[in-house]
């Protein structure tokens, strides 16, 4: 049985490394819960989630434009939110979402062309979905299925990879493992972006387990 959050790492002392990693998604539960299990063990993982029934735009132009106001002050936006310090990481999560590619994917190439003019701002893709990148927390690679394209069907497959369906509590623990193996496995098609069934988050989680990677290990070593 895996021991929850809360019992591998208890109560830590802030760290003296001031870096923040600051990560927009546009996701519901899957990504805010996934995320908040790394933001609870240290307060550098700093989240900001837009739920698709916020009334904010969270199309992917408009979670930039929502990273932009929060973040870079302006004579417009002089009281950003958050004060974006020198080494401070900005990571954009998006889908494919192939129900709306027609109209996701030349906002998506926009999103990447304007964080790729900009220093230490990274967008971060799975196709079709951020299910991609939980599956791999569980199994080393994806066997080719019917309906691989489509979200729903990575939602069920989720749930026969981990019983009773990922934990966001106790299944982040083997971000390294989910590193490793979607890297191995990631495939990107000609205009550069993820194949079906591959995902970039795994350049995220090297970020997350540069700040994280040798608490993420002792957590391991009390696993059962």
């Amino acid at each position: 049985m895996l021991l929850s959050r809360n019992r591998l790492f208890g109560r830590r002392e802030p760290s003296k490394e001031a870096k923040i990693i600051y990560i927009f998604c546009e996701g519901r539960d899957r990504e805010y819960w996934y995320f908040q299990y790394f933001r609870e063990i240290d307060s550098r993982i700093h989240l900001e989630v837009y739920p698709l029934d916020s009334h904010e735009n969270n199309s992917p132009l408009g979670l930039l434009q929502i990273a932009d106001r929060d973040l870079i002050a302006s004579e417009e936006n002089p009281s950003p939110k958050f004060s974006l310090q020198e080494g401070d990481e900005v990571w954009i999560v998006l889908d494919t979402d192939p129900d709306k590619f027609d109209s996701r994917k030349p906002q998506i190439e926009a999103v990447k062309a304007a964080v790729a003019g900009r220093e230490r701002w990274s967008l971060v893709e799975s196709n079709p979905c951020f299910e991609v990148w939980l599956y791999y927390h569980g199994r080393e690679e994806v066997e080719p299925f019917e309906g691989m394209e489509q979200s729903k069907n990575w939602k069920t497959l989720l749930n026969e990879v981990f019983k009773g369906g990922f934990d966001h509590r106790k299944h982040p623990i083997f971000i390294e493992d989910a590193k490793r193996r979607a890297e191995t496995k990631f495939e990107a098609g000609e205009d550069g972006r993820p194949k079906v069934g591959s995902t970039e988050m795994h350049r995220l989680a090297a970020s997350i387990l540069h700040l994280l990677g040798e608490t993420i290990r002792e957590g391991r070593a009390k696993l059962p």
